[in-house]
């Protein structure tokens, strides 16, 4: 199945920089050593079968950002250091999933050897926005996809759903259209499987016309910050939906 991931871990350790740390304005600063490590899973399964760098997940782009970020720049936290680490990673690539971040401040404490703040991506929420339809019994289906949604996360908003007309193959009913701001602790491939489960429980059955009339679509229109529904701009509901639930999304693109 095409929607399985081939996950790989990439791991990088050690990174040696030079930061100033945690100085009140009277005292007068002194670069320090940090050390940092971070790692993250991408699915490879399309840079392992072409061998193209073109499909990799380019940690050395990545390095280059967080040395920029850290080399000879003040902070007060290290904490602070390693969650701007952490945004870095993460808004690099939508598909970089299961991050990990270390910072370490050697000698920070007289009695010990180390001081390290981590950072695990098991413990944040991913935000995706759901887009729902259906023109086969939609209120029904879209009540019943809406229930089976909510194991999946937080549903922490939700568009008004709206009729639209059909835009590929208009020879079928009306479609009832809506959506849902998720918060959730799956990744987006692991998502993705769940939403195709979710259509296939609710009677969908896929056919050579990908425009036919359907129980249930569930798509994912936005993931951490990125679109990656590439219909959005046929599908003028779609960016009204993105609009209302994350307008951030549309002022940055």
């Amino acid at each position: 199945m095409e929607l399985i991931p081939q996950l790989a871990i990439i791991e990088i350790e050690n990174l040696r920089l030079r930061a100033y740390i945690g100085f009140m304005s009277w005292e007068k600063e002194k670069l320090q050593d940090v050390i940092i490590s971070y790692s993250f899973k991408y699915d490879t399964k399309l840079a392992t079968k072409t061998d193209d760098v073109a499909y990799a997940v380019d940690y050395k782009k990545i390095t280059k950002k967080i040395v920029t970020l850290i080399e000879n720049q003040s902070y007060q936290l290290i904490e602070s250091m390693a969650e701007k680490i952490y945004g870095v990673i993460q808004s690099f690539s939508v598909a970089i999933q299961d991050i990990e971040v270390k910072v370490e401040k050697p000698h920070a404490l007289r009695f010990a050897d180390n001081v390290l703040v981590k950072i695990s991506g098991a413990d944040r929420y991913n935000k995706a926005m759901i887009a729902l339809g259906s023109n086969i019994h939609p209120n029904e289906n879209i009540a019943k996809a809406t229930s089976l949604l909510e194991p999946l996360g937080l549903i922490i908003r939700r568009t008004k759903f709206v009729v639209t007309k059909p835009l590929k193959f208009e020879n079928q009913a009306d479609f009832l259209n809506g959506a849902i701001l998720l918060l959730t602790q799956k990744s987006l491939p692991l998502l993705q499987l769940q939403l195709k489960q979710i259509e296939a429980m609710l009677g969908r059955v896929r056919s050579e016309n990908k425009n036919a009339p359907r129980e249930i679509d569930l798509d994912i229109t936005t993931f951490n910050g990125f679109i990656v529904d590439k219909d959005i701009q046929e599908l003028p509901f779609l960016l009204d939906f993105v609009n209302e639930l994350q307008p951030e999304i549309l002022r940055e693109a």
